[in-house]
């Protein structure tokens, strides 16, 4: 049995971020969620702290794993790559694993090639704000790539129908790719929130990859 961990969730209220501390709670780990807002349905076991990132103090420098579920939209739209460049720095700091949920269009079609949100364009119905959002993510991993501090961080891509407007289902299973996104035998990409964060916990509790970028999928 893995040992119980301290685990803060930035964001952990969120669509991610509550699938993530749900299944880390439920696994008997120790659970902080950091949020501006408390949510409407608190997750047993779990412990919520309404503050922004910059008060979350002693629940970064005391965790043992820092999940960063931060979504950058509405007031914290262009503020991703800063928060996470701090996160970085302060998990370095108290020697937790950094844990980012990623984006799809981070990933690459083959291997060797462009990340997609580098070679394709998005189609024009997609949102402004959802392309933002994969820009920022890129900025994101890409500061991880270049990162000097040694920290041990992992940035998870989930499939490209990942969001609370299309939930999925629970399956029970999911795959691990690397840099390259994962596509099922009808041409799609898509993991559930709890398949998605039992990925993140699996990693969490017993490490495969380290300073990487992994893919979700079914």
């Amino acid at each position: 049995m893995t040992a119980p961990k301290k685990i803060t969730v930035i964001g952990g209220t969120g669509y991610a971020g509550s699938a993530i501390a749900r299944e880390a709670a439920k696994r008997g780990h120790s659970v902080t969620s950091v949020s501006r807002s408390a949510p409407a349905e608190p997750i047993p076991g779990v412990t919520y702290v309404t503050s922004g990132v910059e008060g979350a103090g002693a629940s970064i420098t005391e965790a043992d794993v820092i999940v960063g579920a931060f979504s950058p939209r509405g007031a914290n739209r262009g503020a991703l790559a800063k928060v996470y460049a701090d996160l970085t720095k302060q998990a370095a700091d108290a020697g937790a694993r950094l844990v980012l949920v990623g984006g799809f269009s981070c990933l690459r079609r083959t291997a060797g090639a462009p990340r997609m949100l580098e070679g394709e364009s998005f189609p024009p119905e997609v949102p402004a704000e959802v392309v933002a959002e994969a820009m920022e993510n890129l900025d994101v991993l890409n500061n991880l790539l270049a990162d000097t501090t040694g920290v041990d961080w992992l940035f998870v891509s989930p499939g490209m129908e990942f969001s609370a407007w299309q939930p999925g289902e629970d399956l029970g299973r999911y795959r691990i790719g690397d840099e390259v996104a994962l596509f099922d035998e009808n041409g799609k990409s898509t993991i559930s929130g709890i398949d998605y964060a039992r990925a993140v916990l699996d990693e969490i509790e017993t490490p495969t990859r380290h300073r990487a970028q992994i893919g979700v999928a079914y």
